[in-house]
């Protein structure tokens, strides 16, 4: 899948386009296909490395909105359903919305 990936500190021209393995299913997540992120202060301090928990290489997007993709035979999500996922440790402890699909936790 494509993805904008920043694999070290700095301007604009860090982000990068790269092709990245599809994320598995894990349990208590759903596999989102992102429609639309946002670009925030957030992110930019990220990019520039002023943000210390974030290790590079990451995809940043701390937000996104997008369809069910795949979800758990519990989910309280649906497969085509509407979502929005917001701040939590997406983009941060784990890649977040620049890219195709994403997975995000059941109820958040």
């Amino acid at each position: 899948m494509k993805a904008i990936q920043v694999r070290k500190a700095g301007g604009p021209e860090v982000l990068e386009m790269v092709e990245l393995a599809k994320p598995q299913i894990n349990k208590d997540w759903s596999v989102v296909k992102v429609m639309g992120f946002g670009i925030n202060r957030s992110e930019i301090f990220t990019r520039q490395g002023l943000s210390p928990s974030v290790t590079f290489p990451r995809v940043l997007g701390i937000e996104c909105v997008g369809l069910i993709s795949e979800t758990e035979e519990n989910s309280p999500f649906t497969v085509g359903q509407k979502v929005m996922s917001l701040m939590g440790e997406i983009g941060r402890a784990y890649d977040g919305s620049y890219l195709v699909v994403n997975w995000v936790v059941n109820g958040i």
